[in-house]
């Protein structure tokens, strides 16, 4: 007979993995951490790109969302552009000047509560694209209207700055109320430019392509931005920077994050979720171990017999017992290790003379459809497997 025992390991058997097998399975890994860290590169290089890191409207920065086209021209009329990045240093400015212009943008460092101060310093207010606590502390007769989209519109009104400029861009819009004049009308009761009268008379531009130096050359934009900042010879430059946090209130994490982490970040964890799904559903290779203890095959035998009993799988225990005597019967007729269920058939109805449809319901068809027919089957396959083997010597030939 042939001997279908897994062989025992010997005590100088390697069952450990090498490192080149544990270099061949991080292969994927490997790949996907350098990928992650490509598209991080390539995000960042792009987000830095021409970029210095200024904020918008920044009167030193060339980046088409500085302003420093704006600043280099009023410089050149003659007119003192005072850059401050803080409250306290626009308020001294302001104060050291006189009678000058503030023009004011609105970051998330701004703080409503200390416009009022500069305010009073100030001889006129240019406020670019506020938000609503900034209007509320400012211009409470003017109401935050949406977007325009960034359309050139006419300027319609009696202002002399924007009849100068006849055209410019409107990005957000406004709705006035009281002595408040709006100009640069869209639909007509919202307006991209207001002029609020007062001690400090304050211009709202919901625009800040108007005074950006990639957007500042379109339309009359830059008739719009010099006339309106360019009133004094003195202008104080005022962009909110961190210096403005109060110590118990400092910027959050989102607005200290770069632009490109949040992107990069989340891309990472798509790749490392799809892996984990596909890696997931495979199967690692086999793996020997000795058990800890012996187990009869009679307790496996009776513990799969509970399980199949329990189930009513009486065609799966069948089956079971198919297998192992089709194995063999097959060895018993020294037939190939390929050979089929229908081939051993058919060679154990020729050896024992019986019907090829009664040896091969026995080994094959038969379906049982009550215990007692399970164990009949049982049975049968048991004189079947003994008839052949009173039928052939335990070398696998034919008894003559």
């Amino acid at each position: 007979m042939t001997d279908t025992r897994a062989p025992e390991i010997g005590e100088d058997a390697v069952i450990t993995p090498r490192f080149r097998t544990r270099l061949r399975r991080a292969v994927f890994w490997i790949v996907m951490a350098a990928f992650g860290l490509l598209v991080v590169a390539v995000v960042s290089s792009m987000a830095g790109a021409g970029s210095t890191g200024a904020p918008p409207l920044d009167p030193t920065s060339a980046d088409p969302e500085g302003a420093k086209a704006v600043a280099e021209v009023l410089e050149a009329e003659g007119v003192t552009v005072t850059a401050v990045a803080s409250a306290d240093d626009a308020l001294g400015a302001l104060e050291s000047a006189g009678d000058a212009t503030l023009f004011v943008v609105d970051t998330p460092y701004l703080d409503p509560s200390r416009l009022a101060g500069l305010a009073g310093a100030a001889g006129s207010i240019v406020l670019v694209d506020p938000s609503f606590p900034v209007l509320q502390e400012l211009a409470p007769d003017v109401r935050i209207a949406g977007s325009a989209g960034g359309d050139g519109v006419d300027a319609e009104c009696s202002d002399p700055t924007s009849e100068r400029a006849e055209r410019a861009t409107v990005d957000n819009t406004y709705r006035i109320d009281g002595d408040v004049e709006g100009c640069f009308p869209v639909d007509g009761d919202r307006f991209g430019v207001v002029s609020v009268p007062g001690a400090t008379p304050l211009t709202i531009v919901g625009s800040p392509a108007v005074f950006a130096n990639g957007s500042v050359t379109n339309y009359g934009n830059a008739a719009l931005a010099l006339g309106l900042l360019g009133a004094s010879d003195e202008l104080v430059w005022y962009v909110p920077g961190l210096a403005d946090v109060e110590a118990d209130a400092p910027p959050t994490i989102g607005e200290l994050t770069p632009g490109w982490v949040v992107p990069s970040l989340l891309l990472v964890l798509l790749a490392t979720v799809a892996a984990g799904v596909w890696r997931g559903r495979r199967f690692g290779p086999l793996v020997v171990e000795p058990l800890p203890v012996t187990v009869r095959a009679g307790e496996t035998m009776e513990g799969r017999a509970r399980l199949y009993q329990r189930t009513s799988a009486r065609l799966r225990a069948l089956d079971s017992l198919r297998i192992g005597a089709i194995e063999r019967i097959a060895s018993l007729l020294a037939l190939s290790r390929h050979a089929d269920a229908g081939d051993v058939s058919a060679a154990a109805a020729a050896l024992t003379g019986r019907s090829p449809n009664e040896v091969r319901s026995i080994l094959i068809d038969a379906v049982p459809r009550s215990d007692a027919e399970l164990v009949g089957l049982s049975d049968a396959l048991t004189i079947l497997e003994a008839q052949i083997r009173t039928l052939t010597d335990p070398t696998g030939r034919r008894a003559r």
